[in-house]
């Protein structure tokens, strides 16, 4: 074999190995959703930090008058909302750490995997978020009593005594708790939904493209 022959062979096989796969643009499209998701972890995480923070110093604040046992009341809320919280960031924490292999990149199994490692991750947050809606509810009944939170317990305790001489105060409290029951839901899933499923439905809509080229 002379030195023609072999340059074309070597020409031939470099060809054939920087070859473009050509489902390469969809797991780019993956790689650059994870960044966002990553980006998006980071800052709720950062927030919820702060949130937590002022969430503890707001007693010590003049106007919203938290004292006595409604002050052990609101920090044993905070207590259970803090731990609750940390439930579901935890399994944000392994998706993070996760994501920055990338392996997850290199096959449609991965990103099957990545794609159900996050759905049950929104579903895990989702679903604790709902259980701590009580206590949000409680947190904000305290805030906005600004000092009354011990006398409209009283009130709401004796329940029949107060239907019967102050009707229309039961009737704003009960109005004012579906009014932030309904904000604390479409809260709850705009986020979800802005912050994590929509970029759930990226990876799948990759997946399903991924599957169409097969």
């Amino acid at each position: 074999m002379n030195f023609d022959e072999l340059k074309e062979q070597w020409n031939k096989q470099s060809e054939d190995n920087f070859e473009v796969n050509p489902n390469l643009n969809h797991y780019k499209s993956v790689g650059n959703i994870l960044v966002k998701l990553r980006k998006n972890i980071k800052f709720e995480f950062i927030s919820w930090v702060c949130a937590m923070l002022f969430l503890i110093v707001l007693p010590n604040i003049e106007l919203y008058k938290i004292t006595g046992y409604v002050k052990v009341i609101y920090y044993f809320l905070l207590l259970q909302l803090g731990f609750g919280s940390m439930f579901y960031y935890k399994r944000f924490y392994y998706f993070y750490k996760s994501t920055k292999q990338f392996e997850l990149l290199t096959s449609r199994e991965n990103l099957l995997k990545l794609y159900y490692d996050l759905k049950f991750s929104i579903e895990t947050y989702k679903m604790s978020s709902y259980l701590l809606i009580p206590q949000g509810l409680v947190m904000f009944f305290i805030f906005f009593s600004l000092g009354h939170a011990g006398e409209w317990l009283e009130k709401i305790y004796h329940f029949s005594d107060t239907w019967h001489n102050n009707p229309s105060f039961l009737v704003f409290i009960g109005l004012g708790l579906v009014v932030s029951l309904v904000f604390l839901i479409i809260c709850l899933e705009l986020m979800s939904y802005y912050y994590y499923g929509k970029f759930l439905k990226m990876i799948k809509s990759n997946i399903d493209a991924l599957d169409e080229e097969l």
